[in-house]
């Protein structure tokens, strides 16, 4: 019984050491991505930055792509549960906007990962993978707002000309295209505007619906 139980700690302490070495790497990745782009860093960088060697990171992710997607279903799923967060606490169709308003204005200040997913966007296509983990990952994740959108639509009585689909991908796109607009324009394009053009998008599309002004 004691060999068992030694043997149960020794197997739980290599799980939590490779835990903290995925913890770390993902940490350097995203740095090193956030400043160098998709494309720009590398896998010895990442793993330097980490500190580790380029086994270590082989080990634990199969390339730079891998690490990539890992990093981005994290924020996807952050940005779906804060979709959620958002609506369960929403007592009125104005509130859920107003609160998904104060959501993206939130990502306005964090642009990088709109960037980084467009720009991976465009890898992929230019190398003729639309079809990639990066692309079905994507979809879930429309697929997944899509679906809290038309629970939110029902569950307030919205009548607006765009679908929940249609929705969810404008609310994308406007979030990417405006962080890409930022990176590329000279003129200083304020944070705050994603959130603004969203909350004008969204009182747009429920401007049918009685007492949304």
């Amino acid at each position: 019984m004691k060999c068992e139980e030694e043997w149960s700690v020794a197997r739980l302490s290599r799980e939590e050491s490779r835990e903290r070495t995925r913890a770390l790497l993902r940490r350097a990745a995203a740095a090193n991505f956030a400043k160098y782009g998709f494309e720009g860093a590398s896998v010895d960088q990442i793993s330097e930055a980490a500190g580790f060697s380029r086994g270590a990171f082989y080990s634990n992710f199969a390339d730079k792509e891998a690490i990539f997607l890992d990093l981005l279903v994290q924020h996807l799923e952050h940005d779906i549960d804060g979709f959620k967060r958002i609506a369960a606490e929403s007592r009125t169709l104005e509130e859920l906007i107003t609160g998904l308003t104060a959501s993206y204005r939130d990502l306005g200040q964090r642009p990088d990962w709109c960037l980084l997913s467009s720009e991976f966007q465009l890898y992929a296509s230019r190398v003729g993978r639309p079809d990639s983990e990066f692309s079905r990952a994507y979809e879930d994740f429309r697929q997944r707002l899509s679906a809290l959108l038309d629970e939110a639509f029902q569950r307030f009585d919205f009548r607006g000309e765009l679908s929940a689909r249609q929705l969810a991908s404008a609310i994308i796109g406007l979030s990417h295209g405006l962080a890409l607009e930022r990176a590329a324009s000279k003129v200083n394009l304020p944070m705050e505007v994603t959130g603004m053009a969203i909350r004008a998008l969204l009182f747009g599309a429920a401007a049918s619906n009685a007492g949304v002004r």
